[in-house]
């Protein structure tokens, strides 16, 4: 027999485990996750006679659009057992999901399809650049690198015109330890596979900056706003659209989604 339902306390281990085993995560960031996110009373279960079988971290947040700030959760750790797949659990867990939120359901997808085929529709999307070589010079980047708010500052002085998903303290340290990082005054980058998956700039100058050390750190590729000093600097009409995240309200559209914790 199937079950859907909230976690139980106790159910600690398990939640853990089945996390460990779908996603292969090094387990200090595992325990870090743990530690300071978990709360039963925001994940959903499915168990099949009495074992479980999948789960979801649905982690209450917010989003600011038009320069007001609404609530809404943010979907992390959508695992399933192997053994159980196939079976619908997945999508019974996003079904009640919804179900069970008077706000907006929010995610970053691994497969985009599958939360089409759930009810979820991309937010927003960012230009993918090819970064040839840019010319040196003498800046240097910020090291170490600044506090969490530094970065917090950017991101929404940046993606405030049409949107964004709030990050705290926590989601934004997840991020700075998680992706090779790139700061200079005035600019950041997260870099993955020598691709800066999330670029941005408060200025032409800064921009500028910031490519010079992406070129030098062999960066290939950068993502950013459509409308941002560091599109302007690559040609616009060279970038490729690539989707961010996805939400359950069809009225969030703009608002900006990326992969957080």
């Amino acid at each position: 027999m199937i079950a859907i339902r909230v976690a139980k306390p106790e159910e600690r281990d398990a939640l853990y485990g089945l996390w460990a085993e779908v996603f292969e995560e090094d387990l200090g960031w595992l325990d870090r996750f743990f530690a300071t996110r978990y709360d039963p009373s925001h994940i959903l279960v499915a168990t099949v006679d009495g074992v479980l079988a999948s789960a979801l971290h649905a982690l209450p947040t917010t989003y600011v659009q038009n320069n007001r700030e609404y609530p809404c959760s943010y979907i992390v750790g959508a695992a399933t057992d192997p053994a159980y797949r196939r079976q619908g659990l997945m999508g019974r867990l996003l079904g009640a999901a919804q179900e069970s939120s008077t706000t907006p359901v929010t995610l970053f997808p691994a497969v985009r399809h599958f939360y089409e085929a759930n009810g979820y529709t991309t937010t927003s999307s960012l230009l993918s650049f090819n970064l040839t070589n840019q010319e040196s010079s003498s800046i240097a980047a910020l090291d170490p690198l600044p506090s969490w708010d530094f970065f917090d500052t950017l991101y929404r002085t940046c993606f405030a015109q049409e949107g964004f998903l709030v990050r705290d303290a926590i989601a934004w340290e997840f991020l700075i330890t998680g992706y090779q990082v790139v700061a200079t005054e005035g600019a950041y980058a997260f870099i993955k596979d020598d691709i800066a998956i999330e670029a941005v700039a408060s200025d032409e100058q800064a921009a500028g900056a910031l490519l010079t050390l992406l070129s030098e750190r062999a960066v290939t590729s950068v993502q950013t706003l459509s409308d941002s000093p560091l599109a302007r600097a690559l040609a616009p009409k060279k970038g490729v659209p690539t989707p961010m995240g996805m939400s359950t309200d069809s009225r969030m559209g703009g608002v900006y989604i990326a992969e957080q914790y």
